[in-house]
Parts: C-alpha cells; sequence; structure tokens
C-alpha cells in the first residue's frame, strides 16, 4: 500500500471527532438516481448491521446519510438490561421515563437525595407508593441513573449542527464525580450493577482532564468484566483516547476489534478508522493478535479503499469471514457506480464500452474464489460472478456460475428474485437482435421484471435499474431493424411525434386487433395510448389554423376531449396574466373540444359575412391565447408535446395566426375604438416575437430591450389618442404609459 493513498483517506474523512461515539456530520442525500444503474442488492446477502456501509453514490452512509444515533443507539438493549435486572418492580413505562425522559432529571435527583440520605421531598412524595423505594434493585436503579445523569452533562452536546463551530464546550466530568462513580464500581458485589459502574468509571474519565487515565484505568480492570456490549463501547472510547494522542495505529486496531464484536458500532467504528500513513497500517496489521482481528482491519481498508485487495487478503485468512462477503457486495456496487453507460447508438457499442471500461482485476478475484467453493455463502460468489462475467460480455460462462448458484441459494424469496434478475439480463445482454424467438424467451421475463415496479413484491432487491435497462437495450435492438414503433414503444422519445409517418404507424399498431402476447406487453409498458395522440394532433392541427380536422381528432381523443381550459380563450386584454385569467369568475367553462368547435362555428360566420369584426377579434384571442403568452397554455399540456424542446417552442411561441386575424379585425372595424383595440393587440404580438426571437440570443451583459416603440404603440398614440380604449391603455400598460410620456 503506498502512502500517498493512505494520505487520500486523510483528506477524505479529515473531520476529527474526540470520541468514538461523537456525531458524524454528512450532507444528506438521496442514492434514488444511482439505484437507476444498480442491479445487485447487498441487503440480500449480508447482515444488516452493515447496512450503512453498503456502497452509496450521493451518501456518506447509506440509508442514513449521516449518524445520527450517537445518543438513541443502545437505548432499547438498556431498556430490556434494566426492565429484566428490575423483575418487574416498575412497569415498561415507569422504566421508560426513569432511563429516556429528560423530564425525568427532577425526580431522579429527588429520589437519589431521599435513597442517600433519608430525605423526603417533592419527587419522594410522588412516586412514594408507586414504586417501592425500599426495595434494593429498585434504589440500585435510582441511584445508578443518578450518577450516568451526571455524566451525561459532559458526554451529550445538543446543539445547532450548522452552528457546532460555535456551540458552548460542555464541562468536563469533575474528579470528585469520577472518584465516587469509581468507587461504586469497586464496591458493588452484584454483577449486572458493579458491570455498568465500570463502563460508567471509563466514560466518566473520557470526558474528564484526567482522558490519559481511561486508558490506565481500562488495563487494569478489563479482565474484570465480561466482553459485552459495555465493554465494546467503553473500547470505542480507549481507541478515540489513543486517536486524540496520535497513536493511529493503536486506535485503528481497537477500532477494528469494536467494528468485528459489536455490530450496532460499525457505522462508528467504520467512520473513525483513520490510518495516516503506510506505517500506520503496517503497525495495526502486527497489533492483530487473531485472524479474525486481521480480518476486520483489511474489512475496514477494503471500505475505504481497496475492496477487491481486501476480499483477497480476507480469503487467505479465513474464506468463511463473513467480512469477505460483505466486501463483495461492496466490490460489485462500486463496478456498477463505474460502468454508468448510457444505450445511446447500438446496443453492440454499448457492450463494447461496458467490457472496456469494466475491471478486470475484481472479475479475476471473484471468479477465483467463486471457483474455490470456500466461502460461507458460495451462491453469493457466483451469482457476483456471473453477473461481472454478464457485464464483461462472456454470457456462456455467466450462466455457467448462476447455474450453480441456482443449486446453491437458499429458499428466500428475496435470493430467488435477484438470481432470476441476473438471469434476464445475461439472456437479454446476449441478444443481438430482436425476432420473434428472443421475443418469445423474453416475454415471461420482462412480464416479471415490469410488474416489479407496480406490484411491489420485489421491495427487497433492486429492480428499478433493469427495469430502465432493458427497455433501452430492447429498443435498440429494434432500432438497428429500423423497426421506429417498437423502439419508440420501449423507449419513449419526444421527437417521435414530429413525423407524421411515424405518428401514423403508431397509431395503426395501437389499432391492430388480436395483438401477439409480446406486442400486448410492448402496449402495456408504453404510457402513451391513443387518445393522447388524437389529443396530440388535434392540437397541432389547430395551430396550423385546420380547425375541421383538428376537431375530428379531438373528437376520438376520449376523455381528453373534455378536460377544462382554465381561463375564458376568447378573450383579449390589455395585460396579459394567465394567473389572473384563471382565476377570474367563467361563466362558461370551455373543454378542448368545445374550444376548437367555438372556433369552427366563428370561422363559418365570418365565411357568410356574419358579424365580421367580433368573430374577428375573438379568432385572434383564441390563437393568441393557445401561445405561450395567452391563458390557455393548458391547450398544449399532453404527454407528447414537450414545451422546453425546441420544435415544440417554435409553434407555442408563434404568433402569426393571432396577427393575420387582428389585421382581419382592424379591416373589418367601424369606428376608432375597434382600430385602436386591434392596432394595440398586434403591438402585444410584435412584442412578443420580439422576445421570442430575442431573449435566447441575450445575455446577462447585453440583454433584449424592456420595451421598445412598438409600431403598434407609434401608431395609437398618433392616430388613436382620442378613443377611450387609448386612456385604458394608460392606465394599465405601463410600457406604454412610458413611451407616451404620462406620469
Amino acid at each position: 500500500m503506498k502512502a500517498k493513498f493512505l494520505k487520500r483517506l486523510l483528506i477524505t474523512f479529515s473531520i476529527v471527532i474526540s470520541a468514538s461515539l461523537g456525531i458524524l456530520f454528512a450532507c444528506a442525500g438521496g442514492d434514488w438516481d444511482w439505484f437507476g444503474y444498480s442491479n445487485f442488492t447487498p441487503e440480500t446477502f449480508v447482515d444488516k448491521s452493515y447496512s450503512p456501509l453498503f456502497y452509496s453514490a450521493n451518501e456518506m452512509f447509506y440509508g442514513i446519510g449521516h449518524d445520527e444515533e450517537y445518543i438513541t443507539r443502545f437505548n432499547d438493549e438498556i431498556k430490556n438490561d434494566w426492565t429484566t435486572y428490575l423483575e418487574n418492580k416498575l412497569n415498561q413505562n415507569q422504566v421508560n421515563y426513569f432511563l429516556l425522559n429528560d423530564s425525568s432529571t427532577a425526580d431522579i435527583e429527588g429520589l437519589y437525595q431521599f435513597i442517600s440520605k433519608n430525605a423526603k421531598n417533592e419527587s419522594f412524595n410522588k412516586w412514594n407508593g408507586k414504586i417501592n423505594l425500599t426495595d434494593q434493585k429498585v434504589k440500585d436503579f435510582i441511584e445508578f441513573i443518578y450518577f450516568a445523569r451526571q455524566v451525561e452533562k459532559s458526554s451529550i452536546n445538543t446543539y445547532d449542527p450548522w452552528d457546532y463551530e460555535n456551540a458552548p464546550k460542555p464541562p468536563k466530568v469533575d474528579a470528585t464525580l469520577i472518584s465516587q462513580i469509581q468507587k461504586k464500581y469497586q464496591t458493588s458485589t452484584n454483577p449486572f450493577i458493579k458491570d455498568r459502574y465500570w463502563f460508567q468509571t471509563v466514560k466518566a474519565f473520557f470526558y474528564s482532564n484526567s482522558k490519559p487515565e481511561t486508558i490506565t484505568f481500562f488495563e487494569k480492570t478489563k479482565n474484570e468484566v465480561p466482553k459485552n456490549t459495555l465493554y465494546y463501547r467503553a473500547l470505542a472510547y480507549i481507541a478515540g483516547v489513543y486517536y486524540k494522542d496520535h497513536n493511529y495505529a493503536q486506535s485503528n486496531y481497537l477500532n477494528s476489534i469494536v467494528f468485528d464484536k459489536c455490530l450496532p458500532l460499525r457505522v462508528v467504528t467504520a467512520y473513525n478508522f483513520h490510518p495516516q500513513e503506510e506505517n500506520d497500517w503496517k503497525t495495526a496489521l502486527d497489533l492483530a493478535k487473531t485472524n479474525d482481528e486481521k480480518a476486520a482491519l483489511w474489512a475496514l481498508l477494503g471500505y475505504y479503499a481497496d475492496p477487491a485487495r481486501a476480499i483477497n487478503e480476507i480469503f487467505k485468512i479465513n474464506p468463511q469471514n463473513p467480512h469477505i462477503d460483505y466486501l463483495l457486495t461492496r466490490l460489485v456496487n462500486l463496478e456498477e457506480e463505474n460502468l454508468r453507460i448510457e444505450i445511446n447508438e447500438s446496443a453492440l457499442k454499448y457492450k463494447t464500452e461496458l467490457k472496456n471500461k469494466l475491471n478486470q482485476e475484481a472479475i479475476s478475484v471473484v471468479n477465483s474464489i467463486a471457483q474455490s467453493e470456500k466461502t460461507a455463502k458460495p451462491y453469493l460468489w457466483n451469482m457476483a460472478a456471473g453477473y461481472l462475467q454478464t457485464l464483461n460480455g462472456n454470457y456462456s460462462l455467466a450462466k455457467s456460475y448462476l447455474a450453480k448458484a441456482e443449486k446453491q441459494i437458499p429458499q428466500t424469496q428475496s435470493v430467488k428474485n435477484q438470481l432470476r434478475l441476473l438471469h434476464l439480463i445475461n439472456t437479454l445482454s446476449e441478444m443481438d437482435v430482436m425476432n420473434s424467438t428472443n421475443e418469445n424467451i423474453l416475454l415471461p421475463e420482462l412480464d416479471w421484471l415490469y410488474s416489479q415496479s407496480t406490484d411491489g413484491t420485489t421491495g427487497d432487491i433492486r429492480c428499478s435499474a433493469a427495469i430502465a435497462w432493458s427497455k433501452r437495450y430492447v429498443s435498440a435492438l429494434y432500432a438497428a431493424k429500423n423497426n421506429v414503433v417498437f423502439a419508440e414503444l420501449f423507449n419513449q422519445n419526444n421527437v417521435f411525434y414530429q413525423n407524421s409517418t411515424q405518428l401514423e404507424a403508431m397509431k395503426s399498431f395501437l389499432l391492430k386487433e388480436n395483438k401477439t402476447p409480446f406486442e400486448k406487453l410492448a402496449e402495456s409498458i408504453y404510457s402513451i395510448n391513443l387518445s393522447d395522440i388524437f389529443e396530440y394532433q388535434a392540437i397541432m392541427y389547430t395551430f396550423e389554423n385546420k380547425i375541421d380536422l383538428a376537431f375530428e381528432s379531438m373528437g376520438k381523443a376520449g376523455e381528453l376531449k373534455d378536460q377544462l381550459l382554465l381561463g375564458n380563450p376568447f378573450n383579449g386584454k390589455i395585460q396579459d396574466c394567465h394567473d389572473c385569467d384563471h382565476l377570474a369568475a367563467q361563466k362558461t367553462k370551455y373543454s378542448k373540444l368545445r374550444f376548437i368547435e367555438i372556433i369552427q362555428i366563428m370561422q363559418s360566420k365570418v365565411a357568410k359575412g356574419e358579424d365580421v369584426f367580433n368573430n374577428y377579434l375573438l379568432l385572434a384571442n383564441s390563437f393568441y391565447n393557445i401561445s405561450y403568452y395567452g391563458n390557455a397554455r393548458f391547450f398544449y399540456t399532453t404527454k407528447i408535446i414537450d414545451s422546453y424542446d425546441k420544435y415544440y417552442e417554435t409553434i407555442i411561441n408563434n404568433v402569426e395566426q393571432a396577427k393575420s386575424y387582428y389585421k382581419k379585425a382592424f379591416e373589418a372595424a367601424t369606428n376608432d375604438e375597434q382600430r385602436a383595440k386591434c392596432t394595440y393587440m398586434l403591438a402585444k404580438c410584435e412584442r412578443n416575437e420580439y422576445y421570442t426571437t430575442n431573449s435566447g440570443n441575450s445575455d446577462w451583459n447585453n440583454p433584449p430591450a424592456d420595451y421598445l416603440a412598438w409600431d403598434g404603440f407609434v401608431t395609437l398614440k398618433t392616430q388613436y389618442s382620442a378613443t377611450k380604449f387609448y386612456k385604458d391603455v394608460i392606465a394599465e400598460c405601463g410600457y406604454f404609459k412610458k413611451y407616451v410620456g404620462v406620469k
């Protein structure tokens, strides 16, 4: 191991904490994005105590972000221990209250005064009769909590974690209190009580000004106590003292023992494991007295740095050690993280890139150990080896490993599901073409896989990655055969419906009767149906002003045709405020179909010369409002249209149809009030076109103008200043008001 590598560990994990039980800070995030790349579920294979140490792409600790159990970690164990000791002399609620409820402090202090000095007080009056204060075990319980709470004043520091640098430092445990607790340990004859005072003595020394005495006391007395949870908690404190004294080798060695023997402290000791130099690491290894201790040290190093090397070393020591199984899951998950490759061009190109990027050394290590059949869980190693061989493009070898695993797996549903998933990934990866034979092979497996996202039967394995990947992979195979419909069904593409030939091909497929089982599967995973397509066509026809076709298509859009627009689409106002229009009272609400129908009716009327000005003006307003600038944006809100796509952005920002009708309304106007309104509305269209054209070409140093003297503004000022509408515009439009110089 190179020293520079260990120094890198120092940089990465350089937050120094004073104790093994300190608060661990990290930016908590989610791993949902990473799960899009992971198919291998460590929870399926190893003890849950390893869970926070599973590979996490976005968090310090998997699933929890950062450790928040530094105070509560042992609450349940403490409650159970004392409940057993007290033999029902206190009920469960009373035990919880005294042990874990901060509001019990005053009662504890009062009861301690009674027990130690026979001084009756409010606490005595409150609890006498509820609990037997003369019972020795009850007295032991109260007395112990009293001293433990005194130590807690120094050991528990509650403060705002975002301002921990400015938090007040807790007081040190004074020598008198340490002496009292140590005396309790020395004089106690009950093993249960003696053990707890021993731990409190270690803890008190640690949080005092005599921190080195922690080691002295521990070494002198460690053989007098059982090696239980309290012992390993104390050992974690000793590791903290050595760390504070810069004896990193000894600290790391002791942390590894706690990691191995005290499962609840794994996350803490893993965080505190901190080799600074290569010599620290070698010395820690030399300190290890047993193979289990050496394996624990390698496990911690594998967690931080090189799981493949750690796996090899643990295998030499003891192939049955559980840490090796945990490290295997981490190794596989790390490889998955490294192999974030999208299927962009072809399946073949994707598989080539995958193989080139794979860590061949890791594959070799896993293969060798899997073939040895010496581990405690050979099925796990065969499954991992098979999965890595799939990624490596050796599909026959992958089948061989997975077949071995199938004969070895325990009969638990989660492991069965994981194996089935890996089989599916290998089967699909091996395919370079989609035909009826391959469709029949894949059908039951894809049907099973795609059901997992909805029925929850495989909540214990990661399947979201395989769901997304399989769809992209199958789509790429169909695309290679120019089967655009099935390529779209398995991987929806925003641009697909921009091509009318492709659109009609999809309609034909969806209208097809007697579909094959595989065709039904493909249709079932596609998020767009015929109603969506007809709605889309109706909207596009409307933007093109092909209203008869739009009405016909929208009529076939099922329930979508009845969706109500949020504002009155025929209103034309001085100010554009779609939110205001949506909140305004509406005597009549218009569905998408009714909106198109009324446009159709108004076009028929102007063709007959009926009420020409008003109908042209309403037509202009309707086309204005279905643009990005109007109050009827909901009209083009569909599953297919992506308003941020340049193709659709150009369409919905276009106000040419509105301009055309405003001009026709102007020509049909019979008075200046009508002409003034048309002139102003044309100015709004001119403004919108300016911003549509220029906003994308601007930058912070050269933004588009706040406003310009649009042609409509000029005409309105010079020709229609005597109209009432002119005054209304000044009252409502700040731009125009500024232009004409009105204060």
